[in-house]
């Protein structure tokens, strides 16, 4: 990955794609907000300078609610999971 802040848009599809087909986006975690959960899957994955990106992070749960609809569709984010 580059430098925090200049991530291209095939870097940041991959990591909203990679958030959404993991546990953080599943209802085990349903009472947290979504920006909560996507900053603790940043973190878990040792990506917290992005979490601490505010700009950056931004952009990315931007793309991650961009790709709800897709996910859902190809079942990588299951309703009932």
């Amino acid at each position: 990955m580059q430098p925090t802040g200049q991530l291209q848009n095939d870097e940041l599809d991959a990591l909203a794609w990679g958030f959404l087909g993991s546990t953080y986006a599943s209802k085990r975690f349903v009472e947290w907000p979504i920006d909560r959960r996507l900053h603790a899957y940043l973190r878990h994955q040792g990506l917290g300078h992005i979490a601490d990106d505010g700009t950056l992070c931004a952009n990315l749960l931007d793309r991650v609610m961009a790709n709800i609809a897709s996910a859902l569709d190809s079942g990588t984010l299951r309703p009932d999971g």
